[in-house]
Order: structure tokens, then C-alpha cells, then sequence
């Protein structure tokens, strides 16, 4: 094998791709900038360049307070002006009794034993010196005063708290479009780590169109960042989090509709603690206030504990007539059927006890799917375990222009590994008509061979939400062309199209084939249950004619029960 030299980056890059990303920002979305953030950017630009980069260095690293005598960087020519110039034009400020708020994140710059020596022994309790440091600074904080301390601390060594914070926080977002990703993406494109679709910028517009929206969108999802620190980090029970989100008095109507699936995910987390810590009548009104699933099913389930039965009746109906999902529509069937009519056997337990069986050695329950693929091989059939892998790919290969056209104004910036509609009714509402017309190459063998084997080729290795880079894609999804005819196999991926996050889930475990027949085949072992989105594409085959069973497997010198 050729020996690839390693990629080497320019000695600035951090400043080229923080530069970068501040030009696309001013071209892209440059009228939903505030006068702060624009501000900002000018006088970010007017700066020498050591000082630009020791801000961006910065600005890139964790925490807001650094030790000058800690930083070490080898392209800034003399660290200690840049950091007085920085100083001076208020992009950094010196340690002082004014950062007394931030005492915690002050104390954790400096390592345990260096805390230690600073802390004046005669005003914390008795065993603070065998405190872990998180415990450590919590105990400072405490029983100490921090203007004191920082005092102290500052005429020990020069300390610098990085300014503009929300601004620079600001400007990743309308980039970005999120509050997670940060200046680490440029780094792993140009390493090569991932490779992403490359768009034509020029065609690339901002995600959003009012500053309403930035602000909307952008409070909400530091709201949930929020509730993850006190979930995660603080561990507040669900009695804590439902007073935080009630001392918010947080409304759908106070926030446009960009924000609201980030609201939605937040009621239905909290909604979950609540149920989980049994407050059942606190987590419905949650539930209460979106539809996002399972928000109904929790809805329906919680009304019939608390003694509700007509009203947890009358929601079944209601999601019976217009279901968002196959697990809101069987569950919905079957809850009803089973309170109303006293049916107490899901559909779903039906087509596992009627489906037909094989028995194996107990070798192969480690993995029974591939003792079952062993089994058909046995009898001369070729096969492979696919899941989902299968027509996730298929769909991606056949598709890939169409997922990542930028005329569907959904790309907004170069990293984006799907389009912001991947999983939402724009996808299918914008791009149906291209879909339809694609499908129509499934008729004509030379033409489909051409287009997956183009997108296979040229886009290998590249991020795709519904393509697993393996060498047997390829060969799969010819070999499910040949199989299947063009009809079946546009009906499954226009169904996929429909909602791609729930219907891109849920496919039979194994394909196999010989030379006259070919079987989808879900297996189960005697402890596996069907999920709804499994029965729901079983059916959905059967109405296609597309041969797929289910499969329960028994192990020798064991009953069944079922």
C-alpha cells in the first residue's frame, strides 16, 4: 500500500477559518447581524494579526480566564504586548474584583495544589485539604470571599478574562445554525477525518430570515443546554426541573416556529423525569402542551391511570384518525381495543405467534440473525444481513443530488451533513417532483446502473445521513434491483420519503435470494418482540407484494411458548 503523507495544516489556520467563517456570516446573513456583533467584527478586523490570533486562539479553547505564563504559541511574536494590546482595545480583561461572579470558573484555571497553597487555611472547614478540586472550589466559593481572593491571585500573575463572548457565540450560530458545533469542523475537513458534499456557496442562503427568528431559536436552545447541565451535571430531581421550567413561564406562543422542536424536546424530556419519578400529573402537563410523539401516546396513557378512561378513549380516536407515526398508530389501535373492546393481544404479538418458525443450535443465539443466514445458505440460498443498512442506502445512492440540491434553500452552510428539511414534511413537499422523476430511471436498467454507480464513485467516503460506506453497498443494491420490480421498489423509497427519521428505520433484519426468489426476513429469537415501525413495514410490503416474513427462532432442547 502507498504510503499517504499526513496532511499538514498552515501555521495560522485557526485565524484563516475563523476568518472565514466571519466573512460567510457578514455575506450570508450580514442584515441579521446586531450592531454589537457588527461592531465587534470590525474591530476584530482593524487588530495586527498576532493579535487576531491569540484572540481566536482564545476563543477556541475552553473556559474564559487564562494564564499568560501558561500560553505557549510558537507563530505570535511576543505574547505579552499582544495580550497589553488586547487589554487595551477591551477584547481581553485583567483579573479583578469585578469578575468576583465567575469565581468558580476563576479558581478552576489553577490545578489542585496550586489551590491548596492559595486558599487561606484558617477560613474553610476542617478536611478541606482531601477534597477532590470540584469539591474544593465549591467549598471556597462557599466560605470565602471572592473579591479577596482574586485580589490576591491577581498580583500573583497575569490573568485574563476573553471578552466578547456572546458575540463570538453569536456568529458560530449563524453559521452553524446550533450551539454545539464549534471551529473543530474546519480542522477535521481539512484532515480529511470527514469529507462532506461539496456545495456551491453562492447558492447557500442564511437559515433564517428575521433577527426574531436568530433570537428565538438561538434562546431556546441555551434554554435546553440548560436543563442538560441541571439533568447531567447538577442532577436535579424532576421536582426541581418542573420548578425551573415553571419559574421560566415558558409558552409556545413566545417563540416562532424555528424554535418550537427544540421546545417540544424539552417539555418531552422533563414530561419523561416526571413519569419516571412518579409525578404522573405534572408529566401530563407537559405532554398537554405539544403533539410531538410520543407526547399523545404519554397522553393516553396517563389519562387512564389517573381514572380519565373516556378522555384517554376519546385521544385514541383522535390519533387512530390521523397517526404520526406506526408507533402512535398502533399503539392507539391497540390501547383502544383494549380498554373499549377488552382485546388484550397488540396486532403486533398476532403476526409474531402466527409467523413461522425454525429451530437452531443454542450456538447460535450469540447472534441469531447470523445463525438464520447460515440456515438459508445451507439450503443454496446467498443472503446478508442488512436492516436498515439496505435501502438506507439505496435511497441515498439513487437520491444523493436530490437530498443536498441547494435550490431547496435547506444547505446553509458547507459542514452540513444533511439539509435542515432531512427530517421534516418540507423534504418530501420540496422535492417530490425531482423524486418522482428520478424513480422513473428504475425502468431503465443501463440508466439506474449509471446514476449509483456515478454516486457511488464520486461521493465515496462523503457524509451522507442514509449511506454506511462498506464495500457490499454497492452489490446490495444491485442485486435488490434485480429482485424486486421498479414499482415495489419506488413505492418503499417514496414511503421512506414521507419521514425519513421514522421511516428510515424498522426494515426486515436479512435479504436473501437464489436464482428463483428472494425473502426479506425479520428474525426473532423466543424473548424478541415486534416493534411497531417493523410491523408497519411488513405490512406495507405485503401490500406491495414484496416477499418478507417474519421469523421465530427456537433453540433445540427448548419449548416455544408462543
Amino acid at each position: 500500500m502507498r504510503n499517504v503523507p499526513p496532511i499538514e495544516l498552515p501555521e495560522k489556520y485557526y485565524l484563516d477559518n475563523f476568518e472565514a467563517l466571519l466573512r460567510f456570516v457578514q455575506e450570508k446573513s450580514g442584515n441579521l447581524m446586531s450592531r454589537r456583533e457588527k461592531n465587534f467584527a470590525r474591530k476584530f478586523l482593524a487588530l495586527p494579526e498576532d493579535a487576531r490570533c491569540l484572540f481566536v486562539r482564545l476563543t477556541n479553547r475552553k473556559g474564559g480566564f487564562f494564564r499568560i505564563s501558561k500560553l505557549t504559541y510558537a507563530e505570535i511574536n511576543d505574547l505579552l504586548e499582544t495580550t497589553d494590546l488586547l487589554c487595551q482595545q477591551k477584547f481581553f480583561s485583567r483579573l479583578s474584583p469585578k469578575h468576583s461572579a465567575e469565581f468558580t470558573e476563576v479558581l478552576s484555571i489553577l490545578p489542585r495544589a496550586e489551590l491548596l497553597t492559595l486558599l487561606p487555611k484558617e477560613e474553610l472547614p476542617k478536611g478541606y485539604r482531601s477534597l477532590k478540586k470540584p469539591d474544593l472550589i465549591a467549598c471556597a466559593v462557599a466560605h470565602l470571599n471572592a473579591r479577596k481572593i482574586i485580589n490576591v491571585l491577581r498580583q500573583l500573575e497575569d490573568i485574563v478574562r476573553v471578552g466578547y463572548e456572546d458575540q463570538v457565540a453569536m456568529l458560530r450560530f449563524l453559521y452553524f445554525g446550533d450551539i454545539h458545533s464549534d471551529m473543530s469542523q474546519f480542522v477535521v475537513r481539512d484532515l480529511g477525518i470527514i469529507k462532506h458534499e461539496l456545495f456551491n456557496e453562492d447558492k447557500l442562503q442564511a437559515a433564517y430570515k428575521t433577527r426574531q427568528e436568530v433570537e428565538d431559536t438561538f434562546r431556546m436552545l441555551r434554554i435546553y443546554q440548560e436543563f442538560r447541565v441541571l439533568r447531567d451535571e447538577a442532577v436535579a430531581s424532576a421536582d426541581e426541573i418542573y420548578q425551573w421550567f415553571q419559574n421560566r413561564s415558558l409558552t409556545r406562543e413566545e417563540f416562532c416556529s424555528l424554535a418550537l422542536p427544540t421546545f417540544d424536546r424539552l417539555l418531552l424530556k422533563i414530561g419523561k423525569m416526571l413519569e419516571q419519578q412518579s409525578h404522573p400529573k405534572f408529566a401530563l402537563s407537559m405532554y398537554q402542551q405539544t403533539d410531538k410523539p410520543p407526547a399523545r401516546e404519554r397522553r393516553v396513557r396517563l389519562l387512564h391511570k389517573l381514572g380519565c378512561k373516556e378522555e384517554a378513549l376519546q385521544l385514541c380516536q383522535t390519533i387512530m384518525s390521523e397517526p404520526q407515526n406506526a408507533e402512535e398508530k398502533f399503539f392507539a389501535e391497540d390501547f383502544y381495543n383494549r380498554i373499549a373492546k377488552k382485546k388484550r393481544r397488540k396486532q403486533a404479538t398476532d403476526v409474531l405467534h402466527d409467523s413461522p418458525s425454525i429451530t437452531l443450535p443454542i450456538e447460535a443465539q450469540p447472534c441469531v440473525e447470523l445463525g438464520v443466514l447460515e440456515y438459508y445458505q445451507n439450503q443454496g440460498h446467498e443472503g446478508c444481513f442488512v436492516e436498515n443498512y439496505l435501502w438506507r442506502g439505496f435511497f441515498g445512492l439513487l437520491f444523493w443530488d436530490i437530498i443536498f440540491d441547494e435550490d431547496c434553500e435547506a444547505i446553509h452552510h458547507p459542514f452540513q451533513a444533511r439539509p435542515t428539511d432531512f427530517y421534516t414534511p418540507d423534504f418530501l413537499k420540496k422535492r417530490k417532483p425531482k423524486l418522482i422523476q428520478r424513480l422513473s430511471v428504475l425502468e431503465k436498467p443501463s440508466r439506474f446502473k449509471k446514476i449509483i454507480h456515478h454516486h457511488y464513485e464520486t461521493k465515496l467516503g462523503m457524509s451522507n445521513p442514509m449511506v454506511g460506506w462498506h464495500e457490499s453497498l454497492l452489490p446490495l443494491v444491485e442485486q435488490c434491483y434485480q429482485q424486486l420490480e421498479a414499482q415495489q421498489i419506488g413505492a418503499v423509497l417514496m414511503e421512506m420519503a414521507k419521514d425519513l427519521k421514522e421511516n428510515g428505520r424498522g426494515f426486515p433484519d436479512l435479504f436473501v435470494w437464489n436464482k428463483n426468489e428472494y425473502q426479506f426476513i425479520e428474525v426473532k429469537s423466543p424473548n424478541d418482540q415486534l416493534s411497531a415501525q417493523q410491523l408497519y413495514w411488513l405490512k406495507f410490503f405485503q401490500k406491495q407484494k414484496v416477499a418478507a416474513q417474519v421469523l421465530r427462532v427456537k433453540w433445540k432442547g427448548e419449548s416455544m411458548n408462543n
